[in-house]
């Protein structure tokens, strides 16, 4: 059991302002049964309506997104999207039956997505709505760019989520459609671009953000970058289910003044800063809890790459397998038999330290978009080839590694996987779930062959970003990845065809449940694991 403090000057204001059940956590994940939510938020009696009431809420939306508590984070993310892209597994067997990485769904946990998303993003943005829609745009603006950031990942994990109803009265909150959602996203990109261009016009050089602000430092010409960043990752999100709109969005987003994130200077990432520290919750999951690892696939493709990002990403571990004194990298794959946690020991952890800085999005991640947008013939500025190097540039830069002759690589492909405890779970050579992609760009190559190229090294450059990636993986079946070795579904989600979605969260059924009934025709099929989500098509294209 794991005790964590979130140190800040805003103390208790950010307990009141709907962090309150992360500032002061004792718990563990493996007796985790049911989520709790501070259901309170600050009032004007307790906090001014000022720069410091506003950016007292403006704080745990910033360190909600990616939870910064440990307990908080494993639930939110680590324990499913992490899980499902294929980044990391888990070699602790102490979890009990009801394990996300076999598709044993544990409801209980599943729940965490949806209520820390509400109950720290919804909850702190109405607040702020309220309060600065006339008094200070310029902080709606930025809060709308973190509603947005957060929420998607939210209607990214189940599909139809209530949003555009959110906070307008009544018991009960209906759900909305998730093209609805992302209509509305388009729309509040918009509101936020517009009014942080007006005031950085009207009031150049202020930074009246400045004192709350962990990503930019209160610099709204970044903030621009981002949010238009944030807007092209939509469009192309959607760019199977709706292309017209993803094409009108994306090239909007490209060719906006604001710009883009376009070099590592320009990166969104959470950091100390302004009195407020915090620990990376990734780091503690893996080394205070002992409950992460790195995942096969992703030992197979920078191992058969022969790519120098795997000692950026991970650590080595010494192989108790082979000759005494040597380190090598092991990875486990989903769905394992865990007989006992200390089997998968030599397993490798992860290389990031305790004041690891969170990452939102990154240039790399932009490059990639844009490659993929011009490769569906979209206006993105520049050719796929060119973006795709550039991101591939752009994520050895990020890591610290060196690239040497890594992008004129035409042979290397996705090495066979073995496994350090049973050979049952190797993936030989040959097999359909090892990609035969190859690194270097090929401009003959068919439409798929470079869709896939793209978003393989689009994957490997999102690193850590599990929720990202995974949403990634579904829309477009790349990277290739290794099914589930034990499959707990009971038909439910299809082993070949991989884990679509979370169920709606187990609270929504106890507290409003006509509406979540209602979101499941929405959703166009069963609530479980195997149903797609709106822009996650059976055919891609």
């Amino acid at each position: 059991m794991k005790t964590k403090y979130l140190n800040t000057k805003f103390g208790i204001a950010l307990a009141i302002a709907g962090l309150g059940f992360t500032f002061f956590q004792s718990s563990c994940t493996k007796d985790f049964e049911k989520y709790n939510t501070n259901k309170y938020n600050a009032t004007d009696s307790l906090l001014k309506i000022d720069g410091e009431g506003l950016g007292t809420f403006m704080l745990p939306m910033q360190l909600g997104i990616y939870n910064s508590v440990n307990y908080n984070f494993q639930v939110q993310e680590n324990l499913n999207a992490d899980i499902f892209s294929g980044y990391m597994m888990s070699g602790d067997a102490g979890f009990g039956s009801a394990e996300n990485h076999n598709y044993n769904l544990n409801t209980g946990w599943n729940t965490a997505p949806f209520d820390i998303g509400f109950g720290t993003i919804m909850s702190n943005w109405l607040q702020i709505s309220k309060r600065a829609a006339v008094s200070a745009p310029d902080y709606l603006a930025v809060a709308n760019i973190l509603k947005v950031e957060g929420m998607h990942r939210v209607t990214d994990v189940y599909g139809p989520m209530p949003y555009t109803q959110f906070g307008k009265g009544g018991f009960f909150t209906p759900y909305d459609s998730q093209q609805t959602i992302y209509t509305t996203f388009f729309t509040e990109l918009d509101f936020a671009i517009k009014t942080l261009k007006a005031y950085v016009q009207a009031h150049p050089g202020d930074k009246p953000f400045a004192p709350y602000d962990l990503v930019y430092g209160g610099d709204y010409k970044q903030w621009i970058k981002f949010a238009n960043s944030l807007k092209l990752r939509l469009a192309i999100r959607i760019s199977m289910v709706d292309p017209a709109l993803a094409k009108t969005e994306a090239e909007a987003a490209v060719n906006d003044a604001g710009g883009l994130i376009a070099t590592n200077a320009d990166n969104a990432y959470v950091q100390a800063a302004n009195g407020v520290t915090f620990t990376n919750p990734l780091w503690s999951v893996c080394y205070e809890y002992l409950d992460i690892n790195l995942g096969a696939p992703m030992e197979s493709y920078l191992k058969g790459y022969k790519d120098s990002r795997l000692s950026a990403y991970f650590v080595a571990n010494p192989d108790t397998l082979a000759i005494k004194g040597t380190s090598v990298y092991h990875g486990i794959r989903n769905g394992v038999q865990l007989d006992n946690s200390d089997e998968y020991a030599p397993a490798s952890k992860l290389n990031l330290t305790k004041t690891s800085a969170i990452r939102f999005m990154a240039a790399d991640e932009i490059s990639f978009l844009r490659a993929e947008g011009a490769l569906r013939g979209w206006n993105m500025g520049g050719t796929a080839q060119s973006f795709y190097e550039q991101g591939v540039n752009l994520s050895f830069e990020q890591a610290g590694a060196a690239i040497g002759n890594y992008l004129n690589d035409a042979t290397s492909t996705e090495a066979p996987f073995n496994d350090i405890v049973r050979a049952s779970n190797n993936v030989p050579a040959g097999s359909p779930y090892l990609s035969t992609i190859t690194i270097k760009w090929n401009e003959a190559d068919t439409y798929q062959h470079k869709l896939e190229r793209i978003i393989t090294q689009k994957w490997l450059g999102l690193w850590p970003d599990g929720d990202e990636a995974w949403a990634e993986q579904r829309r477009t079946n790349y990277p290739v990845l290794m099914p589930v070795v034990i499959n707990a579904s009971q038909g439910t989600i299809s082993t070949t065809g991989f884990i679509r979605r979370l169920p709606f969260s187990q609270n929504e059924y106890k507290n409003n449940l006509a509406e979540v009934t209602k979101a499941i025709s929405l959703l166009g099929g069963p609530d479980n694991g195997g149903t797609r989500l709106w822009w996650d098509l059976a055919t891609k294209n």
